[in-house]
């Protein structure tokens, strides 16, 4: 168990990082993380060990209030997330935490309500969100972006950091299923995993009656993920009040890289992601955004596309047939976006 953190924690430092969420002690677990280490890795939740370092607890009640808003990118899975992520991430000025781990184990934490009040939940975000936008110099920002399955709480997290402003990076259903397809056999098992996390409740699941312990084939998993993020980004777009949302869809940010990260620099106010932006876009664009040593530029993109598609063609045509005559007529789809560019 990890040791408490004590009065000389200095948690003002970001380099005290919250890497996980313990929901029946309701406590956060610090570990000491440099920023080269947060640059390098492709993701932030355990699966590319950070730090040496000893771990320490911090009981959330024990957290200052936060003194900054993170800028907030959410998406609908493999649609191009972590290369805009890379793209912004100029440190220390702008730095971009992908996929943090505490943040996954917060939304899982609300699907047993009855074991963790919502009001705990709520808490933990809050405390959470302040400790990740902590900035690595004085007039510093930071970009966190979840994984995708943390989107069941985006209304909550919008509620709980009310300086923030966030960017909806999407893709088509039929591009999902090409990436699902594209990553088999990895991609079945994970695609289940964000169908358990995303479809409770959701309206979707209650018009369809879909019971939560179906064993979900591969298009099941990846067409009722892809309508229920729809709903849940319809939903955000809907109540978003205060006019802190921005939609991005892949097409666009693939045919014009630069004007996008640019836009997407302006819209979640990170001015020191302009350092640079050009050569970074350049760079990013033309690597494997989770293998820096690979090269991948568009042409190779669309190369690999076209063979993903003579390949999975007709599965991917059955399952867009099948989304259009079962799921569609449930499902709830934005009636307006906010484009990011316009």
């Amino acid at each position: 168990m990890p040791e408490r953190a004590n009065a000389a924690t200095d948690l003002s430092d970001p380099t005290c990082f919250p890497v996980a969420y313990d929901p029946q002690r309701g406590t956060i677990a610090l570990q000491r993380i440099d920023l080269d280490a947060i640059g390098r890795a492709s993701f932030l939740d355990g699966r590319t060990p950070l730090s040496s370092e000893p771990v320490w607890s911090l009981p959330v009640v024990d957290c200052p209030p936060a003194r900054h808003a993170p800028a907030l990118l959410f998406h609908t899975a493999f649609c191009g997330s972590t290369l805009l992520a890379r793209a912004l991430h100029a440190p220390p000025a702008a730095v971009s935490l992908k996929e943090p781990g505490v943040m996954l184990a917060i939304a899982m934490a609300t699907l047993q309500p009855d074991r963790h009040p919502l009001a705990s939940t709520e808490s933990a975000a809050r405390a959470i969100l302040g400790l990740l936008a902590r900035p690595w110099q004085p007039d510093g920002r930071v970009l966190v972006k979840p994984t995708n399955q943390v989107n069941r709480i985006v209304p909550m997290l919008l509620q709980a950091s009310p300086g923030s402003r966030a960017l909806l990076l999407y893709s088509s259903l039929e591009q999902f299923l090409l990436s699902c397809c594209k990553k088999l056999p990895a991609a079945e098992t994970l695609v289940r995993w964000m169908a358990q996390a995303l479809l409770p409740g959701t309206q979707l699941a209650q018009r369809l009656g879909v019971p939560m312990s179906h064993p979900f084939n591969l298009v099941e998993a990846a067409v009722l993920t892809w309508y229920a993020q729809m709903e849940i980004y319809a939903t955000a777009l809907a109540q978003d009040a205060d006019d802190r949302l921005r939609s991005l869809d892949i097409d666009v940010m693939l045919a014009e890289p630069q004007a996008a990260v640019a836009a997407a620099a302006d819209w979640l106010q990170l001015p020191g992601a302009h350092e640079g932006l050009e050569a970074r876009v350049a760079a990013t664009f033309s690597r494997n955004a989770k293998s820096q040593e690979r090269a991948f530029d568009a042409g190779q993109r669309d190369t690999e596309n076209a063979l993903v598609r003579e390949h999975f063609g007709p599965l991917v045509r059955q399952a867009l047939q099948w989304a259009d005559d079962a799921i569609a007529p449930a499902a709830t789809l934005p009636s307006r976006w906010q484009p990011l560019l316009r």
